[in-house]
């Protein structure tokens, strides 16, 4: 089972709270809005994110989700308490609520139910597994730490299992760009995705070993905090290839420490 690399403390002048908006354009056009609240200083994190669909695309495929992590640190690795994700997907509700014991995630809720056509993933595979909020939070953590973002983890949303590998691309310069508040030198990481667990039974030998590439680019935007995602480059089910820009990024609220994240 794929697990984070031990990581260096990050400094305590590098861990001050953010929030973060992010505008998504495919294929020219605006599809998404993303807001993002960071906390990842103390003992205990926690990340909210939620977006939105946008313009066109979002009249006719409304959704809406909301998720948030809260955990602790052990030793530099992101230990979730739980997670939770809800709200409407192209029309339909969605909810999952995942606590964590022992390392183990235990699904509270998951709505729609689990697909008949879709294998379970053994309790073997979900072992040690973290959800991909606690993954962008050992990003950001692992960047804090070395300046580096070399790595790997294995995630389970409730229903897949996939295996996440990051490598470190080194510093480039991002132009201007009327889409972004953000302009400069920033870390390039390069990320790569593969579901190991939870396939429907329909799906092809291709799909079974299809690698998902994505690379986030990270950089230094609110005082006090470490570097923040500024660009991300991403695949999605739904538009193809999109790039999602930040648009806004400001100081933001202490949540981790102040709701005693702990064991």
């Amino acid at each position: 089972m794929a697990v984070p690399l031990a990581l260096a403390p990050a400094g305590a002048e590098e861990q001050a709270p953010a929030h973060l908006a992010f505008a998504v354009y495919a294929a020219g056009f605006n599809v998404l809005n993303i807001d993002s609240d960071l906390d990842l200083g103390g003992p205990g994190y926690r990340i909210d994110l939620s977006y939105r669909t946008a313009g066109l695309f979002g009249t006719l495929f409304r959704s809406e989700i909301n998720s948030f992590v809260q955990g602790f640190w052990a030793d530099s690795r992101p230990e979730p308490l739980r997670f939770a994700s809800w709200g409407v997907l192209r029309g339909n509700t969605r909810r999952t609520t995942i606590d964590y014991q022992a390392h183990q995630p235990v699904i509270r809720a998951l709505e729609p139910a689990q697909e008949a056509d879709r294998d379970p993933v053994p309790p073997a595979m979900q072992h040690d597994t973290i959800d991909t909020l606690s993954a962008m939070a050992l990003l950001v953590r692992q960047v804090a730490s070395t300046g580096r973002c070399d790595g790997r983890v294995a995630t389970f949303d409730g229903r897949r299992a996939s295996e996440i590998t990051a490598r470190t691309g080194g510093e480039e310069e991002l132009r201007a760009d009327y889409h972004s508040s953000f302009h400069g030198r920033a870390l390039r990481c390069d990320i790569e995705g593969r579901q190991i667990g939870g396939f429907q039974h329909d799906t092809d030998e291709a799909e079974l070993h299809k690698i998902h590439y994505s690379t986030a680019w990270l950089a230094r935007v609110v005082p006090g905090a470490p570097a923040l995602p500024v660009r991300v480059v991403f695949e999605t089910r739904f538009f193809g290839h999109a790039t999602a820009y930040l648009t806004e990024a400001r100081p933001g609220h202490a949540t981790a420490s102040a709701t005693g994240a702990a064991r």
